[in-house]
């Protein structure tokens, strides 16, 4: 009985830190997805105003 508390223990602390460090990993990876949307919508811009100039 003792063996198989020591495994369930161990692999609920396995658990806990593997979704811990998933965490802040997603957190990145949603700072990096706003940085991509920033630098795209900064590029439709320019096209835009290029466009506007040749227009002109």
């Amino acid at each position: 009985m003792r063996q198989k508390n020591s495994r369930l223990k161990n692999k609920l602390t396995q658990f806990g830190y593997e979704h811990g460090r998933l965490g802040s990993q997603l957190g990145r990876i949603r700072k990096s997805a706003d940085e991509v949307n920033r630098m795209l919508e900064n590029m439709a811009q320019r096209e835009e105003k290029g466009k506007e100039k040749k227009k002109m």
